[in-house]
């Protein structure tokens, strides 16, 4: 067993029409996963009424959601990964980069099997 890392990204003033479009959500997470070396398992989401999108990566790794509110261009994402095999800042910056995101706070967590 593993520590793992939980990479929490709130972004900011993002593209809005981007983020209720469900379908290129889950493209845009996919890729971001694959780059960032994660082997996803399944993915799956909701598209609220009348406007939202969650997404949610089940990885080997763990998982990675996305969560967005279009009508204030805010977007709430979360990558967590146990193991070093990885690089979740990568995937970080690619979905900062296409959801056009103007302002972003980023947190980082270590998370551990055992206590510290």
């Amino acid at each position: 067993m593993s520590n793992g890392r939980h990479l929490i990204l709130d972004l900011y003033n993002c593209d809005q029409a981007l983020l209720d479009d469900y379908e290129e959500l889950q493209r845009l997470l996919e890729v971001a996963l694959k780059m960032a070396g994660a082997k996803i398992l399944r993915v799956f989401g909701e598209k609220f009424k009348p406007q939202g999108v969650t997404l949610l990566a089940l990885l080997a790794e763990s998982h990675a959601s996305i969560h967005t509110w279009p009508e204030i261009g805010y977007c709430a994402i979360d990558l967590y990964t146990c193991g070093d095999t990885t690089n979740t800042h990568k995937a970080a910056e690619f979905l900062k980069n296409k959801l056009k995101s103007k302002q972003s706070e980023e947190k980082e967590l270590v998370r551990s099997i055992t206590p510290q």
